[in-house]
């Protein structure tokens, strides 16, 4: 706080407690509440309700135990619990403008418990804080109130913003994954071959290293899953267009913190890639075992097949081996096929509902491989899907960009509103009371006869 040099004219310079009497909150248990009109408040903000109020009218309520110094404002009588300190007496100063002038003190720089964190009421009494006359306070009030406000409309805004781009993304989806995203791309380059063709080699290379049956091109394909695709594009399961699709180890081995390999399970896939934060570790005598028959690497698919985030799927973005258990499916595919591609497919609002009905409904949270081999990709020629990729890449860098600003935005909001309290505090948000009552060729009560004023109302007992 400033200097009492430093203060605007007519302010004056006091300690909170000589302002205002700081009460302690009181216990009300959960069990003990009893449904009503008055908010019961915890340190960090309303916790219920409750049939009774422990304060007469408005109150300033403060965070003595948990959210230490976290100030809160109840224009009604409410119940202040145990974890508070309360403040319902403000002896004719304005109580919003006292509710700002706490939030600027930065309370929780005074926790004095090492366990749960605390704050002494003597600490909280000891803040020099300066004091502006009353017809000012009204004034300052106003003016925080207006420009926050105008920050609160922005903020509004903002929140909006998430949603709007997660709905763009899943449209950038959509149209990539039916063709509209690259129907320019298509009339220029008429003459690529068509992705059955595609399809058609992949299997004749897998057959020929293959001793089992042969697979008919379109055997056991499903119903299309997609209306109106391209004529150059070719529906297929995935298995028709796969190397391997597998899963990690059934049986969940010896686990740790310590280890040789690193030990992956759906904790750990994100969309992204693979977040390696809690992750364990198993030894080489298991991982050989595990990665003998499923054996992820760089850039191959993930597939989360079991349990509540069943359906996200990502990249592989380690280069060192490591082992999966069986919640993880792997997917690899040949060099003719983009696997990014089939990422960006295999989040589609499409294949992502197809998902929902493999495991048929919200309630099972599975995919076996078997329903993962049949589920079905609508498949460009490899040239389109590099160009599809490319351009989901672009807009998908642009929403990322437009979330970045969002984030500067919230900051820089934040940074204002306490930029707007430096300057209400330092009397540099609105004229004086001084500077106008001079200009208007009055007199004015100045702080220091406020002070005077509170001292003798606290002096005959606090009348409200």
């Amino acid at each position: 706080m400033q200097q009492k040099s430093e203060l605007p004219e007519g302010w004056a310079e006091c300690q909170i407690k000589d302002i205002v009497v700081i009460n302690y909150g009181k216990g009300l248990k959960k069990s003990d509440r009893v449904e009503g009109q008055f908010d019961v408040f915890g340190s960090n903000g309303i916790v219920g309700k409750h049939n009774q109020s422990l304060t007469n009218g408005p109150t300033v309520i403060i965070g003595r135990k948990g959210s230490v110094g976290e100030i809160n404002l109840s224009s009604e009588p409410c119940w202040p619990i145990d974890t508070t300190y309360y403040i319902d007496n403000f002896y004719g100063i304005n109580r919003i403008f006292l509710y700002y002038l706490l939030k600027t003190l930065n309370l929780a720089n005074y926790d004095t418990s090492t366990a749960i964190p605390g704050i002494n009421r003597n600490d909280i009494y000891s803040q020099l804080v300066p004091l502006p006359p009353l017809s000012e306070q009204h004034r300052i009030v106003s003016a925080i109130e207006a420009l926050f406000a105008r920050l609160d409309a922005t903020n509004e805004k903002l929140d909006r913003v998430p949603g709007i781009l997660k709905k763009f993304r899943q449209s950038v989806l959509a149209a990539a994954c039916d063709g509209r995203l690259t129907e320019d791309w298509r009339k220029a380059n008429p003459d690529i071959e068509s992705a059955k063709e595609l399809v058609k080699s992949i299997i004749h290379e897998k057959e020929t290293k293959s001793e089992k049956r042969k697979v008919s091109l379109n055997s056991d394909l499903e119903e299309s899953v997609v209306q109106n695709i391209p004529e150059s594009w070719f529906e297929s399961s995935l298995d028709k267009i796969s190397i391997k699709i597998t899963d990690g180890t059934h049986h969940s081995p010896p686990n740790g913190a310590e280890g040789d390999f690193k030990y992956i399970t759906a904790k750990n896939i994100k969309n992204d890639g693979i977040d390696l934060k809690n992750v364990t570790y198993v030894s080489s005598e298991v991982h050989d075992e595990i990665y003998s028959r499923c054996n992820p690497e760089y850039g191959d698919l993930l597939l989360i097949k079991d349990g509540a985030t069943t359906g996200i799927v990502t990249l592989n973005n380690l280069t060192e081996p490591f082992s999966m258990l069986s919640s993880v499916a792997l997917l690899k595919f040949p060099e003719e096929i983009s696997n990014k591609y089939i990422m960006y497919y295999m989040r589609s609002p499409d294949f992502q509902s197809n998902v929902l009905d493999k495991m048929g409904g919200a309630a099972i949270t599975r995919l076996t491989l078997k329903k993962i081999s049949n589920m079905i990709i609508a498949l460009p020629p490899l040239p389109e899907q590099q160009e599809i990729v490319h351009r989901v890449d672009a807009l998908f860098a642009f929403a990322d960009s437009i979330e970045a600003k969002v984030v500067a935005a919230r900051e820089k909001t934040e940074r204002l509103r306490q930029s707007i309290l430096a300057k209400a505090f330092s009397g540099k948000l609105v004229e004086t009371e001084a500077g106008i009552a001079r200009r208007e060729g009055r007199e004015y009560e100045m702080a220091e006869v406020l002070l005077e004023r509170i001292k003798e109302e606290r002096g005959k007992g606090g009348k409200k």
